[in-house]
């Protein structure tokens, strides 16, 4: 009698090991195939409306670094980040994410520099004045004269007079989008 006790234990025990085990397994088995029926969507980061903009200048000469921000002009809005840097050609992107876009560029020069945006063979150039008042081409981009409005060419072949770098690489980053 005792014998057979046992047996029936072990049987038992076994029998529920087994269930066990299966159940187990089965239960293992469906979450995996729930995983896998689960598509998985990255969002593709863009910029928003609310998305703030920071556009940090840094100048060599001085080692100054300005900082700027707004929210995202509607020219930006949309854009991924491989399409801000076509736009920002020449500027580093230090943080990218639908909040906040944080935009570097290193500028030659002292932080305090006056400018004079003109026009050069019918391209955007940038002048400034040296020591003896003298104007002198600092750089002439690749911006037509052609593309922008007829109030921006009027205003350019006038000359707009401009203080500070970041002022500068903003202008010239309003008129090259």
């Amino acid at each position: 009698m005792r014998r057979t006790l046992w047996i029936a234990s072990l049987c038992s025990f076994l029998i529920f090991l087994f269930l066990g085990y299966s159940y187990a397994f089965w239960v293992g088995e469906r979450e995996k195939q729930e995983k896998a029926e689960v598509p998985v969507i990255r969002q593709k980061n863009i910029i928003l409306p609310d998305t703030r903009i920071v556009y940090q200048y840094f100048y060599t000469s001085d080692r100054v670094t300005k900082e700027e921000s707004e929210e995202a002009p509607e020219f930006l809005q949309g854009l991924d980040m491989e399409q801000l840097k076509s736009v920002y050609n020449g500027w580093q992107i230090i943080l990218f994410s639908p909040e906040t876009v944080i935009l570097r560029c290193s500028i030659e020069g002292l932080s305090s520099e006056t400018y004079i945006l003109g026009e050069e063979e019918g391209f955007v150039a940038v002048f400034y004045e040296d020591a003896q008042k003298m104007i002198r081409m600092k750089e002439r981009t690749e911006i037509p004269l052609s593309v922008l409005g007829e109030e921006d060419a009027r205003m350019l072949r006038e000359g707009i007079r401009i203080t500070g770098e970041e002022t500068l690489a903003k202008a010239l980053a309003d008129l090259s989008s």
